[in-house]
């Protein structure tokens, strides 16, 4: 097993590049401040993401949102969708869970891309990222602004119904 994970160590050491260092390096040392305007490219690689799924997930974030939520609330929009990509009940990739049929209605209806990404969705990401890295995220698989009645309510934040499984 050792051997295994040092060979695995060496391949992600091999194939990252000079540019990919100083990305790593220089968003260790910003603020949070700083983190929020930084380019896409850094944000998505802090969160081990694609600059496509970070887009993705960040504009449904952003729409669900209706641009008034707080910060807590847009949060929990992005841990529903992490959440259910872990699940096993739902696709196992962010363009899955965000394009699946019936889930969310402003990818259906295109509110996505009219709306936009803005950095504090931006930023709703990366604290949902970190809080499941930390084990302090709950587990909410679920939101609506009318209820649910299968699931504990976890609570009511922004006009939302957020509820774990």
């Amino acid at each position: 097993m050792r051997v295994i994970t040092i060979i695995l160590t060496c391949l992600v050491i091999c194939f990252e590049t000079g540019e990919d260092w100083a990305r790593d390096r220089a968003w260790s040392s910003m603020t949070d401040e700083q983190k929020m305007e930084a380019p896409i490219e850094m944000k998505a690689r802090a969160v081990g993401m694609t600059v496509e799924e970070f887009d993705l997930i960040s504009r449904v974030v952003e729409a669900e949102s209706d641009r008034s939520s707080s910060l807590d609330g847009r949060i929990l929009i992005a841990l529903t969708i992490l959440n259910r990509v872990e699940s096993g009940s739902w696709p196992d990739t962010i363009e899955g869970v965000c394009t699946q049929s019936g889930q969310f209605s402003v990818v259906e209806n295109g509110a996505i891309w009219s709306v936009g990404r803005t950095n504090l969705s931006d930023w709703a990401v990366i604290q949902a990222h970190v809080w499941q890295a930390e084990g302090d995220a709950p587990h909410v698989i679920y939101f609506n602004s009318v209820g649910y009645n299968n699931g504990i309510a976890y609570g009511y934040v922004d006009g939302n119904f957020f509820m774990e499984v």
